[in-house]
């Protein structure tokens, strides 16, 4: 255990006086859940049972060695924080103390929002309309009317005047109309033209849900949200670098946001070191380990397939070994069969004053390649689907814009031919 220059070693071997009676429990899994380690501390006095405080680093180190520790196989297993300490017994000179931890920090789980600020005018209302409440089109339209029971007054009487005349009549007031209407918009834009210098801008501010533009690749997506999120990464490499034609909108925790859009990738995310690791588990890895019962092996292995494997994911035991941990690359052999080189996905190491043993989930590594390019393919094939339903709705979209825009025209025009012939 570590903490501001401090250092105390708990050591648990055969031996005496180094036997300290402890248990710890060691997951290892993929995913962006963090694996919570667990630690069984026995027989501690007063003083070592007031070490054991929240925030202080613990390192576990594990595996075999001989009576004198000049040969050994082991390392460090598990490093990390303490995140919570439960005393379990308190009699006498027996206090005993579990604690979890992990070498992940805390991440927020609020959804990541952005400012939205838009510009917009106030004190324009109704700018159309005078004190009386008539807009500028009530005023024309009344002087029309008027204008239309004076011609027909007109021709009422003189019921003798001859087409001429009455053509002569129409032409006279029309002109008036004009230039009235023309009177009266010429007041109504001067006005708005002063309402509108005289209106200020405002910001108006919102918070909305991180939306990306289409096009916006996974890559792209990822390093934004973890530096938003402030989520530490390790190495970001993508089977494949998804586009998103259609866009894409940032919602719920940030680090599941992650995981969506690697899984959009076809590429496995998981914690190691205190930081997450987008990329292919495998990465980086060499087959080392022979394991062998000759070699640590201690139980045949049985299927636990759900169906991913074709039947191919076992689960097996062995004594605690720390090149075991998620993606290392291991040939296993029982004795009955040779599985060759396999990956690991995942397991767990424990260890008490008795036993000290790691399980693990395993796959033939010809399987897993198997596996792995079968969901690039299917994931490929998705995003051409989606790809080609976003083109699909620009093409409509653009033809129904299209289409609107002719029908304004249309109109125009023929609000054009019916005042000349008027």
């Amino acid at each position: 255990m570590q903490w501001k220059g401090h250092q105390v070693e708990f050591l648990s071997w055969d031996k005496a006086p180094n036997n300290r009676a402890l248990e710890f429990t060691l997951p290892f899994t993929t995913g962006v859940n963090p694996d919570v380690n667990s630690l069984t501390m026995y027989n501690l006095t007063d003083k070592e049972f007031g070490y054991f405080l929240q925030g202080r680093t613990i390192i576990v180190t594990a595996g075999f060695y001989n009576a004198d520790a000049s040969a050994k196989n082991g390392g460090i297993v598990a490093k990390g924080t303490i995140k919570s300490s439960t005393p379990i017994a308190l009699d006498g000179t027996d206090r005993t103390i579990q604690v979890n931890f992990n070498s992940f920090p805390d991440i927020s789980a609020d959804t990541i929002k952005v400012k939205k600020v838009k510009k917009v005018k106030v004190g324009i209302k109704n700018d159309r309309k005078s004190a009386s409440g008539k807009t500028m089109t009530d005023y024309i339209s009344e002087y029309n009317r008027k204008k239309q029971a004076e011609i027909d007054k007109w021709i009422r009487d003189n019921p003798n005047a001859t087409s001429h005349e009455r053509a002569l009549k129409r032409k006279a007031l029309n002109s008036q109309k004009k230039t009235h209407s023309a009177k009266i918009r010429k007041k109504y834009a001067k006005t708005k033209k002063t309402k509108i210098a005289k209106s200020k801008m405002v910001k108006q501010v919102s918070y909305v849900n991180l939306h990306y533009k289409a096009g916006t690749k996974a890559l792209t997506i990822i390093r934004d949200v973890a530096k938003r999120a402030k989520v530490p990464l390790g190495t970001v490499k993508l089977n494949y670098n998804h586009k998103f034609a259609n866009g894409y909108t940032v919602g719920g925790k940030p680090i599941n946001a992650i995981k969506k859009i690697a899984d959009s990738a076809n590429t496995p995310v998981f914690i190691e070191g205190g930081k997450l690791y987008v990329q292919e588990m495998t990465t980086g890895q060499k087959a080392s380990l022979h394991l062998t019962p000759e070699t640590g092996l201690i139980s045949h292995p049985t299927p636990s397939d759900d169906g991913e494997y074709s039947g191919q994911k076992y689960e097996t035991q062995s004594l605690m070994r720390k090149e075991i941990h998620v993606g290392a690359l291991v040939y296993i052999n029982d004795g009955i069969k040779n599985y060759g080189k396999c990956v690991v996905l995942s397991g767990q190491r424990e260890y008490t004053t008795t036993t000290s043993t790691v399980t693990f989930q395993f796959v033939p590594y010809a399987a897993y390649q198997k596996a792995q390019a079968e969901s690039l393919k299917k994931a490929k094939q998705m995003a051409n689907e989606e790809k080609a339903k976003a083109d699909l709705k620009a093409k409509n979209k653009r033809v129904k814009d299209k289409a609107a825009r002719g029908t304004v025209k249309n109109k125009r025009t023929k609000r054009h031919k019916k005042g000349r012939k008027k």
